[in-house]
């Protein structure tokens, strides 16, 4: 097998693992309205609340305007609260609300249990994989750095 066509296969790997994702996201907070993006930012702030605003542009791999039409939609929900800080009145920090805590719990409980299957893989494997596509995420941010320099 060439290389293009290796690399062929291993991008049609990747897009069908990360749609099989997107799809038990979707199935996981469908019935409770929010959206595989939502959900995202929902565990983004459960794990550090008070983010700011390009923070979670970052964690979502989106950019700023993007991210901030997500939060509008779910401060509009009562899912997240805009705050400023009392150290910096210039900057926004975001925050789930009660409301958005407590769908998170049920959205989460209902993935965990869509995903763990997952886990027949075994703990080696998962491990090994887990490795592997940390190779991959440092070789494409390299690559991308490298290019920067030619645009």
């Amino acid at each position: 097998m060439g290389e293009q066509s290796l690399i062929s296969e291993l991008f049609t790997s990747f897009r069908e693992v990360n749609q099989s994702f997107y799809q038990s996201m979707q199935r996981a907070g469908q019935h409770l309205g929010i959206t595989p993006i939502q959900l995202l930012v929902m565990k983004s702030l459960i794990h550090k609340p008070e983010m700011s605003l390009s923070e979670l542009a970052d964690c979502l791999f989106v950019g700023p305007s993007t991210a901030s039409g997500i939060v509008e939609r779910m401060v509009k929900a009562k899912l997240v609260l805009r705050e400023r800080p009392e150290n910096d009145r210039r900057s926004i920090s975001l925050r789930l609300t009660p409301l958005g805590e407590e769908l998170w719990a049920k959205i989460n409980e209902r993935r965990q249990k869509m995903l763990m299957p997952l886990t027949e893989l075994g703990e080696n494997d998962l491990n090994e994989l887990l490795r592997i596509h940390g190779n991959i995420v440092h070789i494409l941010q390299r690559v991308r750095e490298e290019n920067k320099e030619d645009e």
